[in-house]
């Protein structure tokens, strides 16, 4: 079905086809596309037409290694051992001898836009240009459609991994509830190892501690706490959690990616409202830019929609505090090959297609901000993030209910 996928695409699209590079594991997609683990210690190609069957280009003391190839892209294996018969060879490989230059799709993207895609070092497209005189296009398209489409399999265990996270989140902040109204001290810490503990229980994976990070902390979007480095969490702080795990059950299984925020009092501060709000509405923007369009038969860009949330924030006075894009891909990866909701960090042109997933997760910081005004420059950060999947017709919001308004806690 992927050989299938890949080269309908190609045809659709006039490539001639897709040309994969891998050099020591720096193209995770060359070996995912193949259904390698590793391709050995020296430079491999593997060469899928738009018609007919894959084939590999590899050195000859590797021959081994590409013996567990996945069966649908099993191939002829051509051999080379000088760098002089690599350049030779790779002409005759993609079938370059025409008068008319061939079209390939390569994990290059130009001027560097997406470099979740750029995998192929420019000495290597060098190297092709000049030997095959092939016109060598970016294969995010492409990868997206091969690696991120996700099967119904996938889609439930991302939605088992969000009632997971959920579950926890709320554990989390009644831990800390419980905590301030008993008088016992606690720290951001403790509670990141407390969701440690809960994933362990529920036996799922995490790549990563999760942030809990209190007012200023919670300006700085990667802040993770540690057993050396963390604050106590007090009567009048704001606290964010974002947490995000997968199950363990299968390689496909997906991630869940939350954050929500809560105070730690009874009556939430105006400006921490104000801005919590402000926050909601971009989120809420995003998700409905993406239905309307998903309904009125059209696939939204990743960069438009990234545009709708920021409009909202810029609107509200909080532009020069936006620190990120708008949402990334998820996947069996937490930052995941597909389209990104993205128009700061770059520009993701790429279409939101049915069965891709991604997050929708504005934030707005304000390291200087004195949002209780007690004098104090504590810092306030802000983020809400749901978890989308498009759907031929419609847009799944698997990680609900919503965060609608903040949590107190006392």
């Amino acid at each position: 079905m992927q050989l299938q996928t890949i080269q309908n695409y190609l045809q659709t699209n006039h490539l001639d086809g897709w040309l994969l590079y891998d050099f020591r594991g720096q193209n995770s997609i060359a070996l995912s596309v193949a259904g390698l683990t590793s391709g050995g210690t020296r430079r491999w190609f593997l060469w899928i037409p738009a018609q007919g069957r894959p084939s590999y280009l590899i050195h000859a003391i590797e021959q081994n290694a590409f013996v567990a190839v996945s069966p649908e892209m099993q191939g002829d294996l051509h051999l080379y051992i000088g760098w002089q018969q690599l350049a030779e060879t790779l002409p005759v490989f993609i079938g370059a001898q025409g008068e008319k230059p061939l079209r390939i799709a390569m994990e290059y993207s130009p001027l560097g836009a997406l470099p979740y895609i750029s995998k192929v070092d420019a000495g290597t497209l060098e190297l092709i240009t000049e030997v095959t005189g092939a016109e060598i296009v970016g294969s995010a398209d492409l990868v997206q459609l091969v690696q991120t489409v996700l099967s119904p399999a996938q889609m439930e265990s991302h939605r088992r991994a969000a009632a997971h996270c959920m579950r926890i989140k709320d554990e989390a902040f009644a831990f800390v509830a419980d905590a301030l109204k008993s008088g016992r001290a606690i720290n951001e810490y403790d509670v990141q190892r407390f969701i440690l503990d809960r994933f362990a229980a529920a036996n799922l994976y995490t790549d990563h501690g999760p942030i809990v990070a209190v007012n200023g902390h919670a300006a700085v979007p990667h802040y993770a706490p540690s057993a050396d480095q963390h604050s106590p969490i007090q009567i009048g702080d704001v606290l964010l959690i974002d947490l995000w795990a997968k199950e363990q059950n299968d390689p496909g299984d997906c991630y869940a990616d939350i954050t929500w925020t809560a105070y730690c009092g009874a009556e939430v501060p105006v400006e921490v409202e104000r801005v919590f709000q402000v926050v909601r509405q971009a989120r809420d923007a995003a998700v409905a830019a993406v239905r309307e369009a998903i309904a009125a038969g059209r696939r939204p860009r990743g960069h438009q929609i990234d545009d709708v949330a920021r409009d909202v924030i810029t609107a509200a006075g909080f532009g020069h505090a936006i620190l990120h894009r708008t949402g990334h891909s998820l996947g069996p990866a937490m930052h995941w090959n597909g389209v990104n909701i993205d128009n700061v960090e770059t520009q993701d042109r790429r279409r939101i297609i049915p069965a891709v997933m991604f997050t929708i997760e504005p934030g707005i910081y304000l390291p200087d901000l004195d949002f209780d005004g007690r004098g104090q420059a504590a810092g306030l950060g802000i983020r809400s993030e749901v978890n989308c999947i498009a759907h031929e017709d419609s847009l799944e919001i698997a990680t609900g209910p919503v965060q609608t308004e903040m949590i107190t806690l006392l």
